[in-house]
């Protein structure tokens, strides 16, 4: 299971570090749809802006962790090797989910999801870069990215399902359960897949050696210049999604739908990007072709954006949740590719650094969603102000698919 296929990865490790990537995903999305009502539980006596408040902060503390820890991250992958870190990062995951479910207040919440989020940090850039040094081509590169992303578009698809569908209670398995206690099963079935996980790495080899660094290839631009512009870039797109998250979650509690439908509005998100990956990065379409997207996709995700705070209707709500899905499908996996593929020997400390822009862009949206909360006009404000910005990310990548195609010509 270990050892290294000549054209890459092994089967058993790419499905192992596939798991490990949906493992982190599931545990981030469980609680999504149901964190309005987290917070009411620990706090009863919290008025709606208040609950509003603490859900965008509580989802900002989880996303803000990664800008502390995933530059240190991608440096010790770096240097030590993707297996360790990899481990180190789920078996931290597991056990900080597990000690977050057993929460009784909101500050142990505050906390456990901040080292939730540390440890999370970990396991997505150490994956990416764990394929990046063993891409034998652009192609196989761009496949092997677009395999991780729909791992991870799988766990969000679990995850917010686990976390609406749980609170539906009556099932067989939770019978008559307090909300209280069903609120921790979540938590505890991804802790008990972030261990699992940990296992599978533990069973690899050490995976490829730490590579040795290079000096940075010419002062215009690979490395310097045109990844700190697409870093840029991801940082909008995590900004804009995030804030989409948060403001839905809070917009179907003020338009009176269940944590179920949340769940499937959820749910239709991350199908959507499921599949628009995997055409995306499909034989279809060359990965050389793939920058020539990223303009088009900040258009569609911004309009959707527009879009979702004037639909009320459940069925509306679908359909915008969908635009916004299909354009943030198309810049994640994207963006990483091209990331990956100017990195060179510093996959690590790249990836990286992606994750902690995009952490920087989550926080940022979770906590002004929050902030925006008590606002008379929250309902628009926190989805026509990241559309602002997403749309500013489109006008900032009008000339990037050239200079990413005669970036690589030159390669």
């Amino acid at each position: 299971m270990s050892e290294r296929s000549p054209f890459g990865l092994s089967r058993g490790t790419t499905a192992v570090l596939l798991f490990a990537v949906f493992t982190a995903a599931v545990g981030y999305g469980v609680v999504l749809p149901v964190l309005p009502h987290v917070v009411e539980g620990l706090s009863p006596s919290a008025s709606a802006s208040s609950i509003g408040w603490h859900t965008g902060f509580l989802a900002a503390v989880y996303a803000g962790a990664p800008l502390l820890f995933a530059p240190v991250w991608g440096w010790l992958s770096d240097r030590y090797g993707r297996r360790p870190v990899l481990l180190a990062g789920l078996v931290g995951f597991g056990a900080t989910l597990a000690v977050t479910a057993l929460a009784s207040n909101l500050q142990w919440l505050y906390s456990g999801r901040f080292l939730n989020g540390a440890f999370a940090a970990a396991i997505l850039p150490a994956a990416q870069a764990f394929v990046g040094d063993c891409a034998v081509s652009d192609t196989w590169r761009a496949q092997r990215f677009a395999w991780l992303g729909m791992a991870s578009i799988a766990g969000f698809f679990i995850g917010p399902m686990l976390g609406g569908g749980v609170f539906q209670g009556g099932s067989p398995i939770t019978g008559n359960m307090p909300a209280a206690q069903l609120l921790t099963l979540p938590f505890l079935f991804s802790a008990g897949l972030a261990f699992i996980g940990a296992i599978g790495i533990a069973a690899l080899d050490r995976g490829p050696a730490p590579p040795v660094p290079t000096p940075t290839r010419d002062k215009d631009g690979w490395r310097p210049a045109t990844v700190a512009h697409l870093l840029t870039l991801a940082g909008f797109v995590a900004l804009g999604i995030t804030a989409f998250e948060v403001g839905l979650a809070l917009r179907g509690r003020a338009l009176g739908m269940t944590p179920y439908q949340v769940g499937i509005m959820f749910a239709e998100c991350s199908l959507v990007m499921f599949a628009v990956q995997a055409l995306v990065f499909s034989p279809l379409v060359a990965p050389s072709s793939t920058a020539k997207l990223i303009l088009p996709a900040f258009a569609i995700m911004g309009a959707g954006l527009l879009l979702v705070a004037y639909a009320e209707a459940f069925a509306a709500q679908l359909i915008v949740v969908g635009t916004v899905a299909a354009g943030a499908g198309v810049l994640i996996p994207v963006l990483s590719y091209w990331i990956s593929l100017g990195a060179g020997d510093a996959q690590g400390a790249e990836l990286g650094r992606k994750a902690a822009v995009e952490s920087f862009g989550q926080a940022l949206g979770s906590a002004g969603v929050g902030y925006i909360s008590g606002v008379d006009a929250a309902p628009y404000l926190q989805f026509l102000l990241p559309a602002g910005l997403v749309l500013a990310g489109a006008a900032v990548s009008l000339n990037l698919a050239r200079r990413l195609s005669g970036r690589l010509t030159a390669e």
